[in-house]
């Protein structure tokens, strides 16, 4: 049994086929999964679709860097109205990303803060994107973030980094496709941190993990991800599930929405 910790399977990529894509992933064994918001939008889809399965699709609502210039107090009072409702289990995805640099620095940076605010006002974990703005996270964690709970998701640094991370008492990193592939340092990072500090994810339909040939990622794939950190821990598959999965419920609070 193992829970997707981040898909985005309220979008249009897959309109022709949602419903298949999540039954085929809980008869896969995938019985859970967290879509988080990245607009207004898609929180709102998010929401709409947690509604529709209660118990196996779950909600995140928030604003992506990338979408950081639309977030207004008129966005805001709707999140907040959205957060109240039992199917949204965190604020998110939110964070840093100055690889694409589709919003100006001080905005991400401004609507980052007020991520974290409705995390602390509302006792729910955050949702971190993390791209190319690792020092920036650090320090905007450790002035606005003390206490906060969350996960570094997809997270794509090094060792040092990771480390850096998981001072954070509360967050975990989340593991997804990149951890199947070769030419970065997360093998090394997934053997050191500690089991109970980790999850596994797809992004889909990004980063479709190895040896998937496939041009859209989904739920159901989040196994290949999840066997890849089973056989970097020398552990079995049953062993990640478990483990990953106790802690994702424990994160969320799903357990409480059982």
């Amino acid at each position: 049994m193992l829970i997707d910790s981040h898909t985005h399977v309220d979008t249009e990529r897959f309109e022709d086929d949602r419903e298949a894509v999540i039954q085929s992933a809980v008869a896969g064994g995938v019985t859970r999964m967290i879509d988080p918001g990245c607009d207004l939008a898609s929180s709102q889809a998010a929401l709409a679709l947690a509604k529709a399965h209660p118990g196996v699709v779950f909600a995140g609502v928030g604003v992506h860097p990338h979408e950081a210039t639309t977030y207004t107090p008129e966005v805001e009072a709707q999140l907040r109205e959205m957060v109240r409702e039992p199917e949204v289990v965190a604020i998110g995805e939110f964070g840093l990303d100055y690889f694409r640099m589709l919003s100006p620095r001080d905005i991400q940076r401004e609507v980052f803060r007020a991520h974290l605010a409705l995390a602390r006002e509302y006792n729910l974990p955050c949702i971190i994107h993390v791209r190319d703005a690792h020092d920036d996270v650090m320090e905007l964690l450790r002035t606005h973030g003390q206490g906060l709970r969350g996960v570094f998701h997809c997270f794509s640094g090094d060792v040092a980094q990771a480390e850096e991370c998981l001072t954070f008492e509360g967050f975990m990193l989340s593991f997804a496709g990149p951890l199947t592939k070769q030419g970065n340092a997360l093998p090394e990072v997934a053997r050191m941190a500690p089991l109970d500090r980790i999850m596994v994810e797809t992004d889909s339909p990004y980063l479709v993990p190895k040896p998937l040939k496939v041009r859209r990622n989904e739920p159901l794939f989040v196994r290949h991800t999840a066997e890849k950190l089973a056989e970097i821990r020398g552990m079995t598959l049953e062993e990640i599930a478990r483990v990953t999965t106790a802690n994702t419920v424990r994160l969320f609070g799903l357990g409480e929405k059982a």
